[in-house]
């Protein structure tokens, strides 16, 4: 009997983490720093989102399995972003339904999904905390929700 040894899997790129460099406070770099951030920054694509909430949880169609692992990634960050803007303001503590939405995104997002087959399931869970959580924000922070041919005739 031969065993084969394989190779270590290497990390999908879009895990990879780069730590963020350390910018004393009140220093031209600081502020330079924040500068390039605002001009880098994108807003959040509410629109994409809908679109693909859609796909994984009302289409007859959902994604196929290679697929899956690229969706949960992109629902993984937007819920990530929505988390951030549902928890951000100290002053004004977000009520506990929202708090268990961030809460059971972040564990289901946490999940292995392997290569995206038979993912479905943990996929359609984070599709609908992330729209429960949309909803919540849009009705809590007064978060605009419209469509993206609406923006372009503005």
């Amino acid at each position: 009997m031969t065993v084969v040894e394989a190779a270590p899997p290497k990390p999908h790129p879009l895990s990879v983490h780069v730590p963020e460099k350390h910018v004393p406070l009140r220093t031209p770099e600081f502020y330079a720093d924040i500068v390039a951030r605002l001009r880098l920054w994108k807003p959040l694509p509410v629109g994409t989102i809908l679109d693909t909430l859609h796909q994984v949880l009302e289409s007859p169609t959902p994604p196929p399995d290679r697929e899956l692992v690229h969706v949960h990634w992109e629902l993984r960050s937007w819920h990530e972003r929505l988390s951030t803007i549902a928890t951000a303001d100290q002053r004004f503590p977000p009520p506990a339904d929202v708090l268990r939405l961030v809460n059971a995104g972040r564990a289901i997002g946490d999940e292995l999904i392997g290569d995206g087959t038979q993912a479905l399931g943990p996929v359609r869970r984070l599709a609908s905390t992330l729209s429960d959580l949309l909803d919540e924000i849009a009705r809590t922070q007064g978060l605009r929700v419209e469509d993206d041919e609406d923006q372009g005739q503005a």
